[in-house]
């Protein structure tokens, strides 16, 4: 019998096989989609999961009553305090820092040391009972003993040394001293630190530092906070107890009410409470990321399910006749409902081949690192997702053939047989879907060409004074080492400008899309309270013709004491600021100049900018480079052969461009408009297909129908505008859907920027006119088929 199912199954997609091509490929690519974006929300959904005890585990936090706000962080002191009590309700109290970056220069062999900025949090010993952590090597019992100990993460392990058993009781120096570092330690650091350990990495969904990697954790640390004496007047710090099998976070928080216990801290009194681990300081950027890639996920599964159902729904229902007459050959219900089940089956197994198919063909390929931000796709946890979707998609297919088989068991035979008088001609529930798909698509298209136009807009609005070609032809060199000394710097920039090409070289001490050199000047000298709030770079006297930013009023600095202000910040003083003096702890400057505005950043209204005159004898941390037209190709390969020659192996020596740079801190638009556009492509082509079969079936329906109305004398353009009609309407109703909503979410989204493109009439107008105009190409072939039948030839094969 069941092969009987099956060959009548086959049978059946075979005779619509371009529809259910349409279905199977329309919903693998929806499920593919939604799984992948269903990662990232379950991602962020599941943050700390990771953790053996993560149900056991509280973080302390430190709450103000009159203000109902936490403190962030807490003081090491704390979990001090804490462990001198006799608590049945706390089986450890572990204390971490905050994850900081630290440059150590890691010893490989005896003979090499090479240079590593490294993730690293101070923990105690009690961090393994609380979150046991898995050791692959090395032990940590003795690491918690011993001094200035490391405990490293299995991929930083591999990465430096190639394997983890080689990493052990290597040594690892601080190449600069820390704030928390007792005064004896120079600034060039030297503190050594010693492997005795190598554990599993934590999972980047861990809230001490969410979508990053750990590299080192250190304990015993004579640099560190916990043995500083400013650890009273600091709060980088963490508090997280492992509660008892019987206990929980209320019981912990009645034993501190019990005690009538709060924590003092600067001169005033906060009360302790116990949150879940991360609960306190829930991420709303991770949060906002979950919500989003669900949204989107959903959005496109539904755009390949509503093809798939209308074909099964559409494909059972056409048959009545047919199981009609088997109802009348004795079939009964149950047997309908295997042979639908079975062919409805078939298609999903089909599609979830594809699926599983894709996610081993692109792997790891859909990893991605932007901005410190990680995210990892493990391909057999992605595969295990999928497979849960699909055994709903398989039980909500059953239900759909139960419903069909009992529908079907309801009618009459003859009425199965002859057909009911039902008027099928309007398709409301296709049209519904067809118009859901629709509304998706502008959802999509809009946000996608959004995205284009902001990254754009962001492009020529960041260092506008630049054309596109000259950001895009300026050399972007990193020298922000402190493994290597200024002098050493120099000496390179000196060998950059041996070559021939290059036309001019400008220093800094920050990279401009990176940062500022300060900002904070004071109005009168010696007058704590006339701070003012500005940015301020420090920048060679060429620094304006290089940049090409013209000078209003005055001149350019050539002292010390000369700074220019852009017009962004005198706008706002309303008053001649020519003359007018800022100063510091250290030096007194003079307004000489006002430039045009500087504009770095379109997130925030940073009030302005003052530029005073830089020295790269203290220090250099960026180099710009020009070249002669035609010379930056050969310019590239000499700057990154002397990188190569200098910086240590492990080093990247290949060098980017000023608008590489741009692109990189711009990572929202440039990353999320290839990730937008992908998905508006899906659920373009899926939609597109649906439409196409739709106007398949109903032009081979309604054949009949349009002959008889050319007999009457229709022309070519009325029978045109019988099919057509109804996927306008539907464009233009679903449009007015969707259009308010996405402006909705433009408004909101502009809140961002200091700078947004302008989506006024030609924006909508373009995206509709697009999407028309693809529309009408799908199913103009199908209808001037049909307008140029022959009536005669129609009638007859009737």
């Amino acid at each position: 019998m069941i092969r009987h199912y099956f060959k009548i199954a086959l049978r059946n997609l075979w005779k619509y096989k371009t529809q259910n091509f349409i279905s199977v490929i329309g919903l693998a690519v929806g499920l593919l989609c939604f799984s992948i974006c269903m990662y990232c929300s379950r991602f962020v959904e599941t943050t700390d999961h990771c953790f053996t005890n993560y149900a056991r585990i509280a973080e302390l936090n430190l709450y103000d009553l009159q203000t109902d706000t936490y403190f962030s962080g807490t003081q090491t002191a704390l979990s001090e305090e804490l462990r001198t009590w006799a608590m049945g309700e706390a089986e450890a109290i572990s204390c971490m820092t905050y994850s900081r970056l630290r440059s150590f220069l890691v010893g490989i062999s005896q003979e090499k040391s090479l240079p590593y900025d490294l993730e690293t949090i101070e923990v105690d010993s009690f961090y393994y009972e609380v979150f046991t952590p898995q050791i692959v090597a090395g032990n940590w019992k003795i690491a918690s003993h011993t001094p200035n100990a490391v405990v490293l993460s299995q991929s930083t392990a591999i990465k430096i040394f190639g394997n983890v058993e080689t990493a052990i009781g290597k040594q690892m120096t601080l190449t600069g001293r820390l704030f928390t570092s007792p005064e004896t330690t120079p600034e060039t650091g030297g503190t050594v630190y010693t492997i005795q350990a190598v554990m599993e990495d934590i999972p980047l969904n861990n809230s001490f530092i969410f979508m990053a990697h750990v590299d080192v954790l250190t304990m015993n640390d004579s640099e560190g906070l916990f043995q500083s004496r400013k650890r009273h007047d600091l709060t980088g710090a963490r508090t997280f107890v492992l509660l008892s099998p019987l206990a929980g976070k209320v019981d912990l928080e009645n034993q501190f009410r019990k005690r009538d216990y709060t924590y003092t801290l600067y001169n005033k009194e906060y009360t302790v409470v116990a949150n879940g681990i991360g609960g306190a300081s829930r991420n709303e950027a991770a949060f906002i990321f979950g919500w989003v890639t669900g949204i989107v996920g959903t959005l496109i599964l539904l755009v390949g399910l509503i093809n798939f159902f209308h074909f099964l729904i559409g494909s059972f229902l056409n048959r009545t006749k047919e199981y009609s007459i088997m109802k009348m050959a004795g079939c009964n219900w149950k047997q309908l409902f295997s042979l639908l089940f079975v062919q409805s089956l078939m298609i999903v197994f089909l599609s979830s081949f594809i699926v599983v198919w894709g996610i081993e063909l692109i792997g790891n390929s859909i990893d991605f690192s932007f901005m410190g931000i990680n995210m990892s796709f493990s391909s057999g946890l992605l595969i295990e997702h999928v497979l849960q979707y699909i055994t709903f998609l398989i039980m909500f297919c059953a239900v759909i053939c139960l419903l069909v088989s009992v529908r079907i068991r309801k009618i009459s035979v003859q009425a199965g047989i002859h057909g009911s008088n039902k008027r099928r001609g309007k398709q409301w529930g296709r049209n519904f879907m067809l118009g859901i798909q629709f509304f998706i698509c502008w959802v999509f298209v809009a946000l996608t060409v959004g995205l284009f136009l902001q990254s754009e807009k962001t492009t020529q609005t960041l260092f506008h004074t630049l054309t596109q070609k000259e950001k895009a032809e300026i050399i972007s060199i990193p020298l922000d080492y402190p493994f290597m000394k200024n002098k050493e710097k120099l000496e390179m920039v000196e060998r950059f400008k041996q070559h021939a090409g290059v036309k001019d070289i400008l220093l800094a001490d920050v990279a401009y899309m990176g940062g500022v050199s300060g900002n904070l000047l004071m109005t009168e000298k010696g007058n704590e309270n006339s701070w003012v709030e500005i940015e301020i770079l420090s920048v060679p006297q060429h620094f304006f013709s290089f940049m090409n930013i013209p000078i209003r009023q005055g001149r350019t600095i050539q002292t010390k004491q000369d700074m220019v202000l852009d017009e962004a910040y005198t706008n706002r003083q309303k008053k001649d600021v020519i003359g007018m003096n800022f100063y510091d702890r250290h030096t007194d400057y003079t307004v000489c100049g006002i430039c045009a505005p500087f504009q770095a950043n379109v997130y925030y209204d940073n009030g302005g900018y003052a530029f005073q005159l830089y020295d790269p004898s203290d220090y250099v941390g960026h180099c710009y480079v020009k070249c002669y037209p035609g010379q930056q190709k050969e310019v590239v390969k000499w700057i990154e052969r002397i990188r190569c020659e200098v910086l240590p192996e492990n080093i990247p020596y290949q060098v980017k461009t000023f608008l590489d740079d741009i692109h990189e801190v711009q990572a929202i638009e440039y990353i999320m408009k290839d990730i937008i556009l992908f998905f508006a492509v899906v659920s373009i082509i899926i939609t597109l297909l649906g439409v196409y079969s739709s106007i398949t079936l109903d032009t081979e329906r309604r054949q009949k129908e349009v002959a008889i109305r050319k007999v009457n004398g229709a022309g070519t353009r009325q029978i045109i505008w019988l099919f057509v009609r109804l996927y306008i309407s539907l464009l233009v109703i679903t449009a007015a859907i969707a259009f308010p909503l996405v402006y909705i979410v433009l408004q909101l989204w502009k809140q961002m920027y200091t700078v947004f493109f302008d989506y006024g009439v030609c924006y909508w107008a373009g995206i509709f006119i697009f999407v028309f105009l693809i529309t009408v190409l799908t199913i103009w072939f199908r209808i001037f088929n049909i307008a140029r039948l022959n009536p005669a030839e129609v009638i007859k094969s009737e």
